[in-house]
């Protein structure tokens, strides 16, 4: 009798034991497909240096800029002969992010296929399929993931944050023939659909609009003032917390910092 109680235990343990390996091989998999993603990544940085520095570590690239700040040089041909769908380069000073950006035939394919076209979680940072490539429609929109190690846009939700605002209020986008520098003007967490995702506006009221609203859904205020002529970019993420929800952060076009050398 003895041991046919214990029979339903010894089912237990085993049906305990394959969960747990089952769920072991899980975390290895995904922790290796997050390394590769890392490794794919890293290996594109190849196509992008830092600029040799003056006596003082200064990299001024436009003359009229005092800053300091070492932008990056991008080598856009390579990164095309790689993969033809590379439109940008982004780099958010802030939070360490610094990616190629690609615009695909829709906005599902780079959710899941990274730089090299391979498929991953880590996916792709990629513009709206709606958008202009030179970033010169009203709103731009910037999508990427969440990442759990804190790769792609994982580290976007850092921007609640007003202190780091304050320290790091732009970022920047890096086009074949220029450098874009945005200032933050909102940072916020928004349902799925909201107005932030707007990328057309039939009339001027519908873009004032636009722009009133991101101001009012913002964490904090930045002290950035927009108007009917700014350029807006949105980068938008996941919230883990909460499937219906965004994290974005919206910068306007404060200036053409550079046009590259021909």
């Amino acid at each position: 009798m003895k041991g046919k109680r214990n029979v339903p235990l010894l089912f237990m343990m085993i049906a305990s034991f394959i969960i747990f390996i089952f769920a072991v091989g899980k975390l290895i998999g995904i922790f290796l497909e997050y390394q590769k993603g890392d490794r794919t990544y890293e290996e594109i940085m190849e196509y992008v240096q830092d600029p040799e520095t003056d006596e003082q570590g200064k990299n001024d690239p436009d003359p009229e800029d005092d800053s300091g700040f070492t932008f990056l040089q991008v080598d856009f041909e390579g990164l095309k002969a790689q993969n033809p769908d590379v439109v940008a380069w982004i780099q958010i000073p802030a939070l360490d992010i610094s990616y190629p950006v690609v615009q695909g035939k829709d906005n599902s394919y780079y959710l899941h296929h990274m730089f090299d076209g391979k498929e991953n979680k880590n996916g792709s940072i990629f513009i709206d399929y709606h958008n202009q490539p030179e970033f010169t429609d009203s709103n731009t929109i910037v999508y990427g993931h969440n990442m759990k190690n804190g790769s792609m846009f994982g580290t976007l939700d850092r921007y609640q944050e007003k202190s780091l605002f304050e320290k790091y209020p732009c970022f920047y986008i890096y086009l074949p023939d220029g450098i874009l520098e945005y200032r933050i003007v909102s940072s916020y967490a928004g349902m799925t659909g909201s107005v932030g995702f707007t990328y057309r506006f039939p009339e001027l009221e519908d873009y004032q609009d636009f722009l009133e609203k991101i101001i009012s859904y913002a964490a904090y205020d930045t002290g950035t003032e927009v108007t009917d002529t700014d350029h807006i970019v949105t980068l938008s993420t996941c919230v883990n917390s909460d499937r219906n929800y965004r994290y974005l952060v919206h910068g306007k076009l404060e200036r053409n910092i550079k046009m590259y050398n021909e």
